[in-house]
């Protein structure tokens, strides 16, 4: 309880950084404080992190609901309406990391390299300066990351000028950000001190652990450099060997999570949906069921509940709204803790990143056993996900179903044998390894960073998708990226046509650079 009192005061501090006061105050613009505070902008930075799961703007915006990087991947399908096919989910509107997360990112960094502010305990309070730049610079990588990679050329070298009077930035390249932001990322692992102080309180992701923040910093390089595979394999095998060597999240307890709170502070926008509401709009989609029956894998009990019938039978994805009436109270639905009003969420996990060296070992870019990583990754999964909860929760609910769930589909709790299974052994070409490595890394991330399950589908083609019966016809395929917003081309139209000369038609067909093979 004393925990959720002080999660529950930082989130009242994010939106006022200053209380009540006297008549002194009525000319003080209660929109704009007159002094920041670098607890309270790393809060509300850091609950930006959530988007590469389900992006839905944190309170109190309400101006972005957009849960594409869930459906994209196809680990969702809408129950109730249909996916980029009669409205579409076409354009990425990037405002709000522009001018929160990244504007309090940017605010931070100048705060603590100010020799006026520096010292204060407006900044002094959350920490050692070294501490602070380093991670504002960590996690500007990781929301550049993620923008970059849904549409292509973004603003970045030019960006958040406003105050400069630049109003029409550049896009920048895709490779030139890259390279920028790994070297954004290895400054800053080398300003982290674990000896100095970071406030747990203000941090939201880790607690004050500067060892977590330092294997975040070097699994984000990683994760930008395995997907230079095709287009710059030797840049990308440097910068991987470097960050592996500086050490990637390898356990479970240094996943970046997040975690909700209330209705008042923070809530699980999922839980709003389901319960709030009770628009019940989204459900685990067959793609990803099916995929998981095929495996006999448990983890299928941690991602839906069966059916009415005692099936997992789930909905198709991009169902026809016409035809969406036949599967209603016949589809598996979500398990409850996934939209928990207070769920703790995993945005990047050990098993992805183990995975993720695994694939690097299975290119030869490091030395290390693929098979034991691919192993350790899975186990870390099961455990993440803790499908021994929900066999717990049968077993003392309905025996008679788990029992005839594990007749039907077999489900398989040990490691060892689960991994024995001749369509999980890596084993084979080295294409047919990574194809193994890439489907148990899609089959992890269900409800986590969707964005980078999304990259691994254009890069590496697995799993098999396939936009819904209902698709446009204009849609031939999973969208290859998304479009500009309109507020990209209104107010920026010379730079916005320079982006697309440069880089290709806004549109679902247009490749980022370094995704350069086509999907089947």
């Amino acid at each position: 309880m004393k925990n959720k009192i002080i999660y529950l005061c930082v989130w009242i501090g994010i939106f006022s950084f200053s209380g009540c006061s006297d008549f002194g105050d009525i000319n003080i613009d209660p929109n704009n404080p007159s002094q920041a505070d670098t607890r309270f902008l790393f809060a509300r930075a850091m609950q930006g992190v959530t988007s590469a799961v389900f992006t839905s703007a944190p309170a109190p915006s309400t101006d972005t609901y957009d849960p594409f990087s869930q459906l994209y991947p196809q680990y969702l399908a809408e129950a109730q309406n249909i996916q980029y096919t009669e409205f579409g989910i076409v354009d990425f509107n990037m405002g709000i990391y522009y001018y929160t997360f990244l504007r309090n990112l940017q605010l931070i960094i100048a705060m603590n390299q100010d020799e006026k502010q520096k010292a204060t305990e407006f900044v002094m309070g959350m920490g050692s300066n070294a501490n602070q730049i380093a991670a504002a610079k960590t996690l500007e990588a990781f929301y550049y990351m993620h923008m970059t990679d849904v549409v292509g050329m973004i603003y970045f070298s030019e960006a958040l000028q406003g105050d400069q009077g630049n109003f029409t930035p550049k896009f920048d390249s895709q490779k030139d950000i890259y390279t920028a932001l790994d070297a954004k990322l290895n400054e800053a692992y080398t300003m982290f001190n674990e000896k100095e102080t970071f406030d747990a309180t203000y941090d939201l992701l880790y607690g004050g652990k500067i060892a977590k923040w330092k294997q975040l910093n070097a699994s984000l390089r990683m994760l930008m450099a395995i997907k230079l595979s095709d287009v710059e394999p030797e840049t990308g095998k440097a910068r991987f060997v470097k960050a592996y060597n500086d050490g990637g999240i390898k356990t479970n307890e240094s996943n970046l999570r997040y975690r909700y709170l209330n209705e008042t502070a923070n809530m699980n926008p999922l839980y709003d949906n389901m319960e709030v509401s009770k628009r019940k709009d989204f459900a685990p989609a067959k793609t990803i069921i099916d995929a998981l029956i095929a495996h006999k894998d448990p983890r299928t009990l941690s991602y839906g509940v069966p059916n009415p019938q005692g099936k997992y039978d789930a909905v198709p994805f991009g169902v026809a709204r016409a035809n969406i009436s036949a599967y209603k109270g016949k589809i598996v639905m979500l398990n409850p803790k996934v939209y928990a009003m207070d769920a703790t969420i995993t945005i990047i996990s050990a098993a992805r990143m183990l995975l993720v060296e695994s694939e690097a070992a299975v290119r030869g870019w490091i030395t290390a056993d693929a098979a034991e990583l691919y192993k350790k990754a899975i186990k870390a999964s099961f455990e993440e996900k803790d499908f021994k909860s929900d066999i717990a929760k049968y077993e003392n609910s309905d025996p008679e179903l788990l029992k005839k769930l594990q007749d039907e589909y077999g489900f398989i709790t040990n490691v060892d044998e689960y991994v024995a299974q001749a369509n999980v052994a890596l084993t084979g070409t080295m294409e047919e390894k990574i194809a193994k490595i890439g489907m148990q890394r899609w089959m992890n991330g269900f409800m986590e960073d969707g964005i980078e399950a999304w990259s691994d589908w254009r890069r590496l083609n697995v799993p098999k998708l396939t936009p819904g019966e209902a698709a446009a016809g204009t849609i031939k395929h999973v969208p290859y990226r998304r479009y500009y917003h309109l507020g990209d081309y209104e107010v920026n139209k010379e730079n916005y046509d320079a982006a697309i000369a440069a880089q290709g038609p806004d549109n679902f067909e247009t490749r980022v650079w370094w995704d350069t093979k086509d999907n089947d």
